[in-house]
């Protein structure tokens, strides 16, 4: 008699029983679920970075009792981990026993770093077992695991490993992730035969805009601080060690707001880099525009996107504010003969050419001279245009 269908269908319902994380579709005992003593594991202390590459290793134990019960396994070797070795929490993201069940090792988020010397950015798997070759439930859940982790953060690398531990009399243990070879290594690259990596996230990212500060009116020529508030509204970490998070105009089209050189591109005027925002963390990005284009309201929409093209979820706003003239005397580009106007660096036709302004482009006029009108055209650029192509307004 084949059992082979009932054993899939008690696999497929164990796994339905389990504690399900949003972004992983395989299921697993959350250090929660495991009851384990989290107040004895520095959580302050742990590091996050994006996830790059993919570790698995086997562990083994001399105990008879612990390799039938992987529950007591996994506690056992936690506790061991920090009472014993001193670590901040396991040097594990998961673990997997022969029955193919999935248990949290490290606590946090996928990104937490496992305490691998010299080594970020890597889920580290312990399979637990003294036989160095795969169950066929094992391989199941390892595939669906590896999968489903290289899927969602764009993962192509990875190495069979054997962990060891480094002791020195006065200092901390550290442990060394070694190449292995032999039966274990061979059991699992035929588990991923078929495993080919990704090369690109595909994570569908969530943000609240908590605050958008901005004052409400401006002279022209002059640069509107603009401070935004956003919240991370996944269950897992938004990382920026690898991509940056950019604030962007909708569409990702230039903006007249746009000031050269101070803003990341015409379109991009701030980004969130080298931090980790967790989940429901807060973070503060500011920027300034440059309202030298017109009088009267001014409105730009803006979205956040790590990715061109794929803005957040709910990330949508809009900065406006009123540009006033002040004390200034105001000129418009007003050119019958040629539609736009040069901006020089001086008085003379032989002048370089600093920029063009087509009709309607407006200035502050600082001092007329010889026909010529000294202008400025941001809030610290300064430059010549012949008299006649303007109009005071």
């Amino acid at each position: 008699m084949n059992l082979r269908p009932y054993f899939k269908i008690l696999f497929v319902l164990t796994f339905l029983l389990l504690p399900i994380s949003s972004i992983n579709a395989f299921s697993f005992f959350s250090t929660e679920t495991q009851k384990l003593d989290k107040s004895l594991a520095e959580q302050s202390s742990t590091v996050y970075s994006q996830p790059t590459k993919i570790y698995i290793s086997q562990i083994s134990t001399d105990s008879s009792s612990l390799s039938r019960n992987p529950s007591q396994w996994v506690k056992s070797l936690y506790y061991y981990c920090i009472t014993r070795l001193h670590f901040a929490d396991l040097p594990y993201t998961y673990l997997l026993d022969e029955n193919g069940i999935i248990y949290q090792g490290r606590s946090g988020y996928v990104g937490a770093n496992p305490e691998l010397k010299n080594i970020d950015g890597a889920i580290v798997i312990g399979y637990l077992s003294n036989n160095p070759s795969l169950t066929s439930r094992a391989v199941s859940s390892l595939n669906a695991m590896v999968e489903e982790l290289s899927y969602n953060w764009g993962i192509s690398k990875m190495r069979i490993v054997k962990l060891k531990i480094e002791q020195e009399e006065g200092k901390l243990a550290t442990v060394i992730a070694n190449d292995t070879t032999g039966e274990f290594a061979d059991s699992t690259r035929d588990a991923l035969k078929y495993w080919k990596g990704y090369s690109t996230e595909r994570i569908n990212y969530k943000a609240k805009i908590e605050q958008v500060d901005v004052p409400d009116q401006t002279e022209i020529g002059k640069r509107v601080a603009v401070k935004i508030k956003i919240k991370n509204m996944n269950d897992f970490p938004w990382f920026t060690d690898v991509d940056p998070i950019y604030i962007s105009t909708k569409g990702s089209k230039e903006s007249e707001f746009a000031i050269n050189k101070l803003w990341d591109s015409f379109s991009k005027p701030v980004s969130i880099s080298d931090k980790v925002v967790l989940p429901y963390e807060s973070v503060e990005v500011s920027f300034e525009m440059e309202a030298r284009i017109l009088i009267g309201e001014a409105r730009e929409r803006f979205n956040i996107l790590k990715f061109e093209n794929d803005p957040f979820e709910d990330s949508d706003f809009e900065v406006k504010f009123k540009i006033v003239k002040g004390n200034n005397q105001l000129v418009r580009v007003a050119s019958s003969q040629y539609g736009f106007a040069n901006i020089r660096e001086c008085k003379r036709f032989s002048c370089k050419v600093l920029e063009s302004a087509d009709n309607g482009a407006i200035f502050i006029l600082l001092d007329e001279q010889d026909g010529w009108s000294k202008v400025r055209y941001g809030s610290e650029t300064v430059g010549w245009v012949m008299s006649r192509y303007l109009k005071k307004i």
